[in-house]
């Protein structure tokens, strides 16, 4: 019975993790702002000994959401100004310790062949569905991880931007793959777009 009822709930929780891993993305802006007065941008220095240096928050993890972001910026025609930019950029990564409640079903034969497995048809001996006669609940562990990216106004110092990206993370590996795929879709929601390429005469 425990080994059936743990198949069940091994699937579902596969399911739900899976299901997670799709990035939810938003933005918010100023709109008072016009976006196409801006040219350049710079990345907010951070001190190195802020860095916990975990598997999620470290210079390796920082290198590589500043080449996607400074990437996506620059398809829409800025440049990097060290020294006089329009824009100040910073990032924020935050994970999350969260559990998920799952319910799964227990259901009874009623020709005592007991409780088993409404997912393995190979072992159910009939067609016609059996009764629910309770749920086991299980609370899944997981992590969320939401990743902000602000940008703000150099001369006014005024946030005229934000977007962000939440979804399930497992590992550094598996976060860093899904990078770019991310802010790709955050940045679809930022006011000025991809500036086609030129084609060659």
């Amino acid at each position: 019975m425990k080994t059936l009822y743990y198949s069940v709930l091994f699937f579902l929780s596969g399911l739900f993790l899976s299901g997670c891993a799709t990035v939810l993305t938003g933005s918010d802006k100023d709109n008072t702002v016009n976006f196409f007065q801006y040219k350049s941008f710079a990345w907010y220095a951070r001190d190195p000994s802020s860095f916990k240096n975990d598997q999620f928050d470290n210079q390796i993890i920082e290198s590589n959401v500043k080449n996607l972001v400074s990437g996506e910026l620059k398809r829409r025609g800025f440049t990097v100004d060290l020294d006089e930019p329009d824009l100040l950029i910073n990032y924020d990564l935050m994970i999350e310790k969260k559990t998920e409640q799952v319910q799964t079903p227990i259901y009874y034969h009623p020709y005592n062949y007991g409780f088993y497995n409404p997912y393995r048809p190979d072992i159910r001996p009939y067609a016609y569905p059996s009764p629910i006669i309770s749920y086991q609940t299980e609370n899944i562990p997981y992590k969320e991880g939401t990743l902000t990216i602000s940008i703000v106004d150099k001369k006014t110092n005024r946030l005229i931007w934000r977007g962000w990206g939440v979804g399930t993370v497992s590992d550094a590996q598996t976060y860093e793959s899904e990078l770019p795929k991310a802010i790709h879709e955050i940045f679809k929601a930022f006011p000025v777009h991809v500036v086609p390429a030129q084609s060659a005469p």
